[in-house]
């Protein structure tokens, strides 16, 4: 079983701006939508998508807890399993104008003692055939502190541990010791503390993560596709140049459809093709995507090794 963790769920909110955004002035959009979100969810949704069950463990609270439990509700894929909360989960604005987007992010409730403790007992459900994948920002109240206890717990377990997550100190990075972890290129350079990463410099920075503890490195590079290196493969994602409407959960789809093809008994290369295909679909539409949106993407999605 794949369990999902979403410490700081949401409602994105999507709008579309009939043309330039306006300061000061009244916008009025059209074709609105409300998506049920949160790194975590966004990856059960994906591999729901592709017939993989999962348990979504989320902090959940107030009417906007309501309505994102309720939004899974008639998904037979997905298990919400809900830590209740005090106050509302947040709501993020996403407004869409000339191909462009203005996303502001709400901050949440804060959490406590008790949701914590609670948070941790679920995790030593988890046994040594599950994968818990812990992604996206952490309600107030929750420390890295929190992320090693978990991680102990995790792995104590038998579990395999998956993290998605920007604000990580290298020092808590290795002390957990994921067996993957999916940054992008700006996450992988504040975790390693280096900045001005590119193309050429990627490859030999996620050589040093996997040599320094963590068990493999998924790392997503939007329109320049993804790289993978793990003790035994280097490997680069290509595809074509795609329309790009909506990068929102582009990653979350990569790192779903990776682990649900994974799942499925698919070799690394494969899970990897799987992966980008999923998050060129996910880019190229702001509904929630088909398992036929990654099937049409597939074919586009290329894997080579990346030298030494």
């Amino acid at each position: 079983m794949i369990y999902t963790v979403t410490l700081n769920p949401a409602i994105d909110y999507f709008i579309t701006l009939g043309g330039e955004l306006m300061i000061d002035e009244v916008n009025r959009g059209t074709d609105e939508l409300f998506k049920a979100g949160g790194k975590g969810l966004n990856v059960s949704k994906v591999l729901s998508v592709l017939g993989v069950p999962s348990r979504a463990v989320a902090l959940l609270g107030g009417f906007t807890g309501d309505f994102i439990r309720d939004s899974f509700r008639d998904d037979e894929n997905i298990e919400i399993v809900p830590v209740r909360t005090e106050g509302n989960n947040r709501i993020n604005l996403k407004a869409m104008y000339d191909h462009k987007a203005l996303c502001i992010n709400g901050t949440g409730p804060s959490v406590g003692e008790e949701q914590r403790n609670e948070l941790l007992d679920l995790f030593g459900a988890a046994g040594e055939n599950d994968t818990v994948v812990i992604s996206g920002s952490m309600m107030q109240g929750l420390d890295e502190q929190f992320l090693t206890d978990a991680s102990d717990i995790i792995r104590g377990a038998g579990a395999k541990l998956v993290i998605d997550m920007e604000k990580m100190s290298p020092g808590t990075l290795i002390r957990c010791a994921p067996d993957l972890i999916k940054p992008n290129l700006y996450e992988l350079g504040l975790i390693l503390g280096t900045e001005g990463l590119d193309l050429q410099t990627a490859p030999q920075a996620l050589d040093r993560l996997v040599g320094s503890g963590v068990g493999a490195v998924l790392l997503s590079l939007g329109k320049d596709g993804a790289m993978y290196v793990d003790g035994t493969h280097r490997l680069r994602l290509t595809h074509p140049d795609t329309v790009m409407l909506n990068k929102v959960g582009a990653g979350d789809a990569m790192l779903a459809s990776f682990l649900g093809a994974s799942e499925k008994g698919k070799g690394v290369r494969e899970a990897l093709r799987y992966g980008g295909a999923a998050g060129n679909a996910t880019a190229s539409r702001v509904e929630d995507i088909t398992a036929e949106d990654i099937e049409r993407f597939l074919p586009l999605m290329e894997v080579s090794d990346m030298q030494p």
